[in-house]
């Protein structure tokens, strides 16, 4: 699974089966390991144009010039790219409509890119057996957000873990708008309804953080919780992830940062059955039987 530094120059052809490049499938949208420079560069254009052309961020590696958006994790990540076969640009390497980079822990040398907000040493201390992996940069196209991409970058997410030995992702899940007001509802429905056990609760650092518990408690409805956060926070709690104990303020990105902890032994277990289905792979260890919170159905 580790395609870091094996980029090569030219894009290569859609492959005609399934590869150990291709993670999952699902109707025209495939999702594959970023294996060449062109696909990298597409996966860095898109995060470009969603973070920065449409959400106004600045962060310090974008490439106005070039339209790329990239920093100095890039190199040491597995890139995992979304495409739309449909679409008659695919074989040239056009159509990613999706895109996220997952690093594991063989390749944290330099530590993750949300320690920059969150203090996980703790975290990965106390379950020093387990393999954690961060997911970051995740952006999906305008045309494409859908609640099938979402499921199909998750299947992606899923396989990755199961040929890599990934027990646990974690990463931020971002609000727009660096703004705790605008955001208090959600971040105390977050906190009451799925907020981490003792033991795997997460802090944020210093200035930036931001309590999440409110006067209310989870008081505002599901339904209105659900609607108010980005499709890929949702995919995230549909999977019985669960968020840190804080939350923080990115002012380069303009955003309000929750840790969201994905522990792949309680996924759901229909869930993980139509990931098995799609994908064809199971995790070396059986799942407990749990499934979707009911304010998530």
């Amino acid at each position: 699974m580790d395609t870091r530094g094996a980029l090569t120059s030219e894009p290569s052809a859609a492959p005609a089966a399934p590869s150990r490049d291709v993670l999952a499938r699902l109707g025209p949208l495939e999702v594959s390991l970023a294996r060449t420079a062109a696909e990298l560069r597409a996966a860095q254009r898109l995060r470009y144009e969603v973070f920065v052309a449409e959400l106004d961020a600045r962060p310090p590696g974008a490439d106005r010039l070039a339209r790329l958006e990239a920093d100095r994790f890039d190199p040491h990540c597995d890139h995992i790219i979304v495409r739309d076969r449909s679409r008659p640009d695919a074989v040239a390497g056009g159509a990613i409509v999706g895109a996220c980079r997952v690093q594991p822990p063989e390749a944290a040398g330099e530590g993750f890119s949300s320690q920059a907000e969150f203090d996980i040493a703790p975290l990965l201390a106390r379950h020093a057996g387990l393999r954690f992996c961060e997911v970051g940069r995740s952006c999906v196209a305008r045309t494409h957000r859908t609640q099938r991409t979402i499921e199909v970058l998750w299947y992606g997410l899923w396989a990755y873990a199961c040929r890599a030995g990934i027990d646990v992702y974690f990463g931020t899940a971002s609000l727009p708008g660096a703004d705790p007001e605008r955001h208090r509802a959600v971040l105390a429905y977050l906190h009451a309804r799925v907020g981490a056990p003792r033991d795997w609760a997460v802090d944020a650092l210093g200035g930036g953080a931001v309590a999440m518990e409110g006067p209310t408690g989870g008081a505002m409805s599901r339904a209105r919780a659900l609607r108010a956060m980005p499709p890929l926070l949702r995919g995230y709690l549909r999977v019985n992830a669960h968020v840190g104990r804080s939350a923080f303020l990115d002012t380069a990105f303009s955003t309000t940062d929750v840790l969201v902890i994905a522990r792949l032994a309680l996924m759901p277990t229909g869930y993980r059955d139509r990931a098995r289905r799609v994908t064809g792979l199971d995790l070396p260890k059986p799942s407990r039987p749990v499934g979707i919170p009911a304010d998530l159905q």
